[in-house]
C-alpha cells in the first residue's frame, strides 16, 4: 500500500511540475510588449517615427534612426521637410545617460560636431516601439516603431 501511494504522489508532483510549466510560458504576444531596459543592446536596430505628439506622421514623410550599439553609433535618414523626393542623411555617435530623476535619455552628435536639438528620455521600450519625451521640452513626445528586416 506504501508503495501505491509513493507512485501516486509522484505522478502528482510530476503532472503539477509539468501544468506549471506549460501554463508559465509567455504568449510571444506579450513578449513583444515587455518593457526592456533601456540599453544600447535593446536600441541597436532600425526604427521608424511613427508619431510627434501623437499626431501620425504626414503622408510621403519619414524619420528613420539605425541604432549600432557597437561603438553606439547611429544613421538617421530624414524626410519631414516639404520637397518631395529630398531627405537628410546623418551619422554620428549616440549615448545613454541615466538619472535617477528621469530615467535614461539619449543624446547624439552627427560627425560634423552637430548636437542633436534635444536630449530625449527613452520610456516604454518594448521590443516593437518605444517613446522619446524631450528633457527640455516634456510634452515633445515622439513615438518610433521597429523596422522589421
Amino acid at each position: 500500500m506504501k508503495n501505491i501511494l509513493n507512485r501516486i504522489f509522484t505522478i502528482l508532483a510530476a503532472s503539477t511540475m509539468l501544468m506549471t510549466a506549460s501554463c508559465s510560458k509567455v504568449n510571444p504576444a506579450d513578449e513583444a510588449e515587455q518593457l526592456l531596459e533601456v540599453n544600447a543592446s535593446n536600441l541597436h536596430g532600425k526604427w521608424a517615427l511613427t508619431s510627434v505628439n501623437n499626431a501620425p506622421i504626414p503622408d510621403g514623410a519619414y524619420f528613420h534612426i539605425d541604432f549600432n550599439r557597437s561603438g553606439e553609433k547611429f544613421q538617421s535618414w530624414n524626410a519631414m521637410n516639404s520637397i518631395p523626393s529630398s531627405y537628410d542623411y546623418s551619422e554620428g555617435t549616440f549615448k545613454l545617460y541615466p538619472d535617477p530623476e528621469l530615467g535614461v535619455y539619449i543624446r547624439g552628435i552627427d560627425n560634423a560636431g552637430e548636437e542633436w536639438g534635444e536630449c530625449y528620455v527613452i520610456k516604454e521600450l518594448t521590443r516593437n516601439s518605444m517613446v522619446w519625451v524631450g528633457v527640455n521640452d516634456p510634452s515633445f513626445i515622439q513615438t518610433f516603431e521597429r523596422i522589421q528586416k
